[in-house]
């Protein structure tokens, strides 16, 4: 597709145009349909969208998290028997087909930044340097999206689900700066989080089992308590993400204990 990644107008490709029409197709679309406007996610599609354009360093790697998340969201429909263009997410693959783009990473997180007042922050760290930086984004971004979910689904006694949820938000802010204070951050948060969602994957599995979903959890299994019961779904998929963030960031966060402890 390198045909995508040449300059067509104001020094932007094709690619480029296409992320930001899909951006301002996204905006359009949700301001003329016939419900009330969401202003928290418009003001997110607009500010994503007006950084995109701006070749804000981390505005490519901020839109593949969101996609991802989006992706893994859809996963717990799926199992309920969901399918239709949303649960399989195909807007959120396709947009992250054409984002997952070499040139892109070049133009976006390895290159100087265009505006003066805003400096690209990642310029100073090597390319696999970076590499963490944006996987660790990705992690973060998906897992704080099921949080978010559990955290609106359950009854109650979710406390920790809405505090990583903000812990990680904090620390994809300053994964966005360039501070290595945001991988600690989100190894500690992605472990708080393990601990207590490892433990509630049989019981959501049985469940689900409950449910005529899953057939596969062992005979005898308690189910999950009533506080947390009507986030069930998202159990599963919530304890990968936290799992794959910690085996992202742990190898980062030894070395920075160690030259920190030992010099």
């Amino acid at each position: 597709m390198k045909i995508l990644d040449r300059e067509v107008f104001l020094g932007r490709t094709a690619r480029e145009l296409v992320c930001i029409a899909g951006g301002l197709a996204i905006i359009t679309f949700e301001a003329v349909r016939p419900l009330p406007i969401d202003w928290p996610n418009m003001a997110v599609y607009i500010g994503a969208t007006l950084l995109f354009a701006l070749r804000f360093y981390a505005a490519r790697a901020a839109a593949v998290a969101t996609c991802l998340g989006a992706v893994v969201q859809q996963w717990p429909n799926l199992r309920l028997g969901e399918v239709d263009w949303e649960t399989l997410a195909l807007f959120p693959l396709l947009a992250f087909v054409v984002l997952a783009s070499s040139d892109l990473v070049d133009r976006f997180e390895r290159a100087p930044s265009r505006v003066r007042w805003l400096p690209n922050l990642w310029a100073g760290f090597t390319a696999a340097q970076t590499r963490v930086l944006r996987w660790s984004a990705y992690a973060a971004g998906a897992l704080a999206g099921l949080l978010d979910h559990i955290t609106e689904n359950a009854a109650g006694d979710a406390g920790w689900a809405r505090g990583s949820m903000i812990a990680l938000t904090v620390s994809l802010v300053l994964l966005c700066a360039g501070r290595a204070v945001a991988l600690l951050l989100l190894w500690a948060t992605s472990l708080v989080a393990a601990v207590h969602l490892v433990p509630l994957v049989l019981p959501a599995e049985a469940t689900l089992a409950l449910f005529g979903v899953a057939n596969f959890a062992p005979a005898g299994t308690p189910l999950l308590p009533e506080a947390i019961t009507p986030a069930h779904v998202y159990i599963l998929p919530a304890t990968g993400l936290a799992v794959v963030a910690l085996a992202l960031t742990t190898p980062t966060v030894v070395r920075l204990l160690r030259r920190t402890l030992f010099g």
